[in-house]
């Protein structure tokens, strides 16, 4: 997506600055304020309507969905494991029971339980794959950053070429995720074809 050929006109201030929205947990409110005094920063580079909407609508935005991302990927992904690694730890140690009558047949029924628990929890993991996806999103979101602060911290003599250097870095990083998206969760995700050839 081109720089110049985003528009934010005729949007209410709060939704043409994704950073100007209030809400969500501690860590999206303190990125946000973040964000805010980056804006802040980088206001003389900032020349367009368009690179007013780049900024705000295709890089903060990015960076704040990615965030959102990074958080709800890290709980799922230690949400799964644990009750995976819970449940295998579990179901040993009721298999070694060896209990007979009524509390036998309940041991057997919670064994079963949680062994299917824990193969359920592993198979979501490796269908979802929320541990690559949580690590994908934090290395865009870095790279977004940084070239962010390339460009507030380039020197201010000339707009342009810190801007577009800016522009390209942050287009490039966005393909290379969804590339990357393409290749690791979606593609990995799909069953192999079993045909000789």
């Amino acid at each position: 997506m081109a720089p110049d050929s985003v528009i934010a006109a005729g949007l209410p201030a709060d939704e043409a600055d994704p950073c100007a929205r209030t809400g969500g947990s501690g860590a999206i409110r303190e990125l946000r304020a973040k964000l805010r005094a980056m804006h802040a920063a980088a206001l003389p580079f900032l020349t367009s309507d368009a690179r007013v909407a780049y900024w705000t609508q295709v890089w903060e935005q990015e960076i704040i969905r990615g965030a959102l991302r990074i958080e709800s990927n890290r709980k799922q992904f230690y949400g799964f494991r644990l009750t995976a690694i819970i449940s295998a730890i579990i179901v040993p140690s009721l298999v070694g029971l060896n209990l007979s009558g009524t509390g036998g047949m309940t041991v057997r029924w919670l064994t079963f339980s949680l062994s299917l628990v824990a193969a359920l929890s592993t198979a979501i993991l490796t269908l979802f794959r929320f541990g690559d996806r949580w690590l994908m999103h934090q290395m865009l979101n870095n790279e977004l950053l940084n070239a962010g602060w390339a460009m507030v911290n380039s020197p201010h003599s000339d707009l342009d070429k810190p801007w577009y250097a800016f522009a390209a870095a942050t287009n490039a990083a966005i393909s290379r995720y969804n590339a990357e998206y393409a290749t690791e969760v979606i593609t990995a995700a799909q069953p192999k074809s079993t045909s000789s050839g």
